[in-house]
């Protein structure tokens, strides 16, 4: 028996938000990053309680650009790149995504692409969305949100799909 599942939704810009910034998080490059500002923060919030001079403009800066960098990263450029995915028409239509023993094809009004499962590298879960990445870029991914599901049967069979063929 061939299992398949049909899936419509809907993009919104929350959606691109979101994602944008899940994936973001999951790239080791900005864990890396991360880490690195949060240590710096701490050696400079260490050193400036310790010491009885003044704060230096040096200090100042290190004091400010973690917050700042984490604020840019989470916040600020998820939501910019979001607004831009809104503008572009392809990304913002209805969207249906058929997952089968080929692959998943994600179509819309505009266009439609499959994408074979030797291309699909994994599938990231969270409370909202699957972000499915890609092997052949590391920096695309395309996700589908869970309120597409029309029932726990749908979604069953999707995961199904997806691990038994991402498993190979």
């Amino acid at each position: 028996m061939t299992q398949s599942v049909s899936l419509k939704f809907t993009p919104n810009q929350q959606d691109f938000a979101k994602t944008i910034r899940q994936f973001m998080m999951k790239r080791t490059s900005n864990r890396i990053s991360l880490s690195f500002l949060v240590v710096a923060f701490g050696i400079v919030v260490f050193s400036i309680s310790t010491k009885v001079t003044p704060i230096t403009i040096f200090e100042l800066i290190w004091l400010l650009f973690p917050p700042l960098f984490i604020i840019y990263i989470l916040v600020i450029q998820p939501s910019r790149m979001a607004k831009q995915a809104m503008e572009n028409e392809h990304l913002a239509a209805d969207t249906t995504w058929e997952v089968n023993e080929t692959g998943v094809q994600i179509s819309t009004s505009l266009d439609s692409s499959l994408f074979e499962w030797e291309k699909l590298s994994r599938l990231v879960t969270s409370i909202d969305y699957y972000l499915l990445l890609f092997k052949t870029n590391k920096n695309t991914f395309r996700f589908l949100p869970r309120r597409s599901f029309t029932s726990t049967e749908d979604e069953d069979t999707f995961l199904q799909l997806i691990t038994s063929h991402l498993a190979k």
